[in-house]
Order: C-alpha cells, then structure tokens, then sequence
C-alpha cells in the first residue's frame, strides 16, 4: 500500500523473489520512504529490547528479481548494494554489513561470506587469511571474520553430527578460535562450552589476548585508516615489497606493521614453518630473530598458543 518494495517493471505490483526462508519481496532502498520506515521499526525494536545492534544480511545484487523498477533507476544494478549499505549508517557504531559497493566509506563492521566448518581453502578455515587480505586491500578495514569454527552446516563440517545438529571439530574450532582474536572483531555463534572446560580456558585466554592486545591496536590503526586509507589487517608484503618470498605468504598476516601473526592452520599441528620478513622481531615467548629475512622450520606452538611476533626498534 505504501509502494515500499522494489517492484516489477511495470511499477504496479511488488516483485517477488526467492531466498533462504521462502519467497517475499524486497525494500526499495532508493526510496527514502523505505529507508525511513525500515530505520524507524529498528529503532524501536532496540528500545523494545535493548537491542546492542543488528547484523545486516545479503544486500547482494543477486537478490534483485530478474527484472524490476526501482523508484530511482538503476544504471547500474550494484547501486542498490550501496543504498543498502547507506541504510545501516545510523547503526554503524555495531552494525554489520556484508556487503559492499563503492561503501569504504561507511564503517559498519564488514563480514566476509558464510565459512563452512573445514580446514581447507574451498571456504574453510585456510580461506580467512587471504580474504580478510583482500577485503582490506580494497578498503574495507573492520572485517569480522564470520562465526568461530565456521556455519556448522551438517553437510559441511568435519566434526560431530547428530541427525540435523552438529559441531565443528574440536581442534579446528579452538584453531579457529585463535586466529580470529587477531582479527578486527571476534563472533561467537557456537559456544565455547558446547565442547568441554579446557575450550572454555582457551576461549577465556584468547577474549582477554583480543582485549588487551590486538583491540587497543585496532582502535589506534581506525585513526590511521582516516588519514591514509591503509589496511588494518596487511600481507606481508606491506612491510616487505622488495622481498618476493613475502609476495607468497597467505598464512601469516600483519596487524599494522609491527605485530606479525602466523596461526596454525592444519589439523594435527602443534608446529608450523614462519617467515620472518627483514627486521628485528621479539616472539611471544620472547626470543629474538634479528638476522632476517629467515624461515623458522617447525616451530612450536601448542593447541592454545598461536604465534606472533613484534617488530623491534
């Protein structure tokens, strides 16, 4: 009645699509209108309940119908991903999107795509590194890495599966778990203690390594963003842009230039090889490197550590 939703292309009636809970249809976001009434109901949703903030979903071009109007045309079918994005400003401050078109502007926290619970490149746990490189790259800067241990679809993880309920596996959760203390902003969807005590210390010892540590960083790296548009979360080539053994690394990452992660991401480890850029660098357990570049060949590092390095001056 209010003409609030993207339409079929005669204009008369509201378009319908397909997604993941049924068929309905889609709010026209080039209307102000719809804006207005979509921003107001969720206002009063978060007064009602005292609700933080909101994860934003899809937003994606693909759940356009094939043919539609809009009540400002589209020239280009991705504008109406950026007037989603617009959409979620007055929430930004938590919100999260994931979703983006010509939106680095806007700093809601941008969520990479559904992880399924595996440890391989094909959207597991080795994918996360290289995403949240390239997403920084192209200057979206807050990423939230999706849920610890990945979506826990039944036909997608590797770990425990009872009928249509499941967990990741153990390992690769608690694996999960620690690199993603080391991004921007951590997600928990599947609780620590659905597996056992010692998860639950290790989830513990990473929330207060991600509070002390890397937030603190994030948050004086956001200034940074401002003024040059640089990444919080850098390859580490960033640092090393002459160094083509650098050019090759996708299991390491920078957070800022000095502070240099490389999580273990295979099952069964409790050591991995690390590339140390030139530079002098104190590990974690504070041992010193200061002839690199240099590779460290099966390094130690138990189920609940994950290794860093600082750069020294």
């Amino acid at each position: 009645q209010k003409g609030l939703f993207v339409r079929e292309p005669s204009g008369e009636l509201p378009a319908l699509v397909r997604w993941w809970n049924g068929i309905g249809g889609i709010l026209d976001f080039t209307n102000p209108e719809a804006c207005k009434w979509f921003s107001s109901n969720l206002h009063s949703l978060r007064a009602r309940y005292n609700v933080s903030s909101f994860k934003f979903d899809a937003g994606e071009t693909s759940y356009l119908p094939r043919q539609f109007s809009t009540l400002v045309p589209l020239s280009d079918p991705s504008t109406f991903t950026r007037r989603y994005s617009e959409m979620a400003i007055p929430f930004s401050s938590r919100a999260e999107l994931r979703v983006g078109y010509q939106s680095q502007n806007i700093s809601c926290f941008f969520r990479i795509i559904d992880r399924d619970s595996l440890w391989g490149y094909e959207l597991g746990l080795k994918s996360i590194i290289p995403t949240v490189l390239t997403i920084g790259v192209l200057g979206y800067q807050f990423v939230l890495p999706d849920m610890i241990g990945g979506n826990a679809y039944p036909n997608n993880t590797a770990g425990q599966i009872n009928g249509t309920n499941s967990l990741p596996d153990r390992e690769l959760y608690i694996r999960w778990l620690e690199l993603s203390a080391f991004m921007p902003a951590m997600q928990f969807s599947i609780p620590p203690w659905a597996y056992d005590k010692e998860v639950v210390q290790i989830a513990q010892k990473f929330t207060q390594l991600h509070e002390k540590l890397v937030a603190p960083r994030v948050l004086e790296l956001a200034g940074e963003v401002l003024d040059t548009g640089d990444p919080i979360i850098r390859p580490l080539w960033w640092i090393a842009n002459d160094d083509e053994a650098a050019f090759k690394i996708d299991s390491q990452f920078l957070i800022g230039d000095d502070l240099m992660v490389a999580p273990v991401l295979e099952p069964g480890k409790q050591e991995r090889d690390i590339y140390l850029p030139a530079g002098r660098w104190m590990s974690y357990k504070g041992e010193h490197f200061d002839k690199g570049p240099m590779y460290l060949t099966d390094y130690p590092v138990d189920l609940d550590e994950v290794a860093y390095f600082t750069w020294v001056q």
